[in-house]
């Protein structure tokens, strides 16, 4: 009787995972590792031209519009991995589905190298430097079970290993846009869903802290 109700019991904790889907096909495995180490900045540079990724994101990753990620200098592994979830529709957007749906992995590996090259925007000169933001940014929250940023995105913010983007140098309107569908839970790439986990437990205020210690300076033609 007791292992019936074991295997029952079992049935119904692990029942919702059984259709669960992954939040990305990408692995970082051997072959994935080889394939960035292999790719070719100057190849990628010619495709950001025919595809005119500049009209969004600049001439070098640096967007005009504060709306728009600046990708300039983030890792090449987190480049490649939004490239095939957009591709993959694991994130979701029209435009960049459109971007990328004909592009092969050396492609796409080609452009998030050149894109990884370029210098990324700086931080403002008056970011936020509170001592309750800096206290997320260094050490987390443990009531909360919130971890370091600087943990996972590193301690100047410029990004971690493999899928952790830097965060230095972001506008912060686009900041706290993509904390915010983290928290809604309207984008779901993130492994393990670690950004949704820690953007719901962020209040709103926060959020806007965390933009303004990270973020660069907004164009003057949009301030």
């Amino acid at each position: 009787m007791m292992r019936l109700l074991a295997v029952l019991t079992a049935m119904v904790l692990f029942a919702p995972l059984a259709g669960a889907e992954p939040s990305s096909a990408v692995a970082f495995d051997v072959a994935t590792v080889k394939l960035l180490a292999a790719a070719d900045p100057a190849r990628g540079e010619a495709i950001a031209k025919e595809s005119k990724c500049a009209k969004c994101h600049g001439d070098a990753g640096v967007s005009d519009d504060p709306e728009d990620v600046n990708i300039a200098g983030m890792s090449a592994s987190y480049i490649y991995k939004q490239l095939k979830d957009y591709q993959l529709k694991s994130r979701d957007d029209r435009d960049m589905f459109k971007k990328t749906r004909n592009l092969d992995d050396r492609q796409m590996a080609d452009l998030a190298a050149w894109f990884a090259s370029q210098a990324p925007a700086p931080v403002a000169a008056d970011r936020n430097t509170d001592p309750a933001v800096l206290r997320l940014v260094f050490h987390g929250d443990p009531t909360r079970l919130l971890k370091a940023c600087a943990s996972c995105h590193g301690r100047d913010g410029r990004g971690g290993q493999f899928d952790h983007p830097a965060l230095t140098g972001q506008y912060p309107e686009y900041f706290i846009y993509t904390l915010t569908e983290f928290k809604e839970e309207d984008r779901t790439n993130d492994i393990y869903s670690r950004m949704r986990h820690v953007a719901a437990a962020l209040t709103e205020a926060e959020i806007e802290a965390l933009a303004g210690y990270y973020g660069t300076t907004v164009p003057e033609e949009e301030e």
